[in-house]
């Protein structure tokens, strides 16, 4: 596999065993995590992954493109959609989530009353 070399032809090279190559290393390592930690199955979890991995990488390289939100799957999310799908895993998402399609009396307020009904449902099905 070849190296990225740039217009004037300069080629990447990280091969060295200095502190400054090992963290670039350990910073792009870290990007290719969040960039495959996705379901595959799952449109919004590409779409999550990519939307963290650019961010991850414009923070850590300090690079101030503007990338534009889910151009992959369409016309593109605003930057408030993609905040909303990254705190998915927040209590009070996960809380609607699983009211969204039930009735008044057996919906949930509280984090500890979802994971209860949540495991009673998974121990008596």
């Amino acid at each position: 596999m070849s190296k990225y070399k740039n217009k004037q032809g300069i080629e990447l090279n990280f091969n060295g065993d200095d502190i400054q190559s090992k963290l670039v290393k350990e910073v792009v390592e870290e990007a290719i995590k969040v960039f495959t930690g996705y379901n595959r199955f799952d449109a919004r979890s590409a779409e999550w992954a990519l939307s963290r991995g650019v961010n991850f990488l414009k923070e850590n390289f300090d690079i101030d493109y503007d990338y534009p939100y889910n151009t992959e799957f369409g016309d593109g999310r605003t930057e408030e959609e993609m905040q909303s799908i990254d705190n998915r895993n927040k209590d009070e998402w996960r809380i609607k989530q699983y009211n969204r399609n039930r009735s008044e009396e057996d919906q949930v307020s509280t984090i500890e009353e979802l994971d209860k009904r949540i495991s009673d449902e998974i121990f008596n099905s």
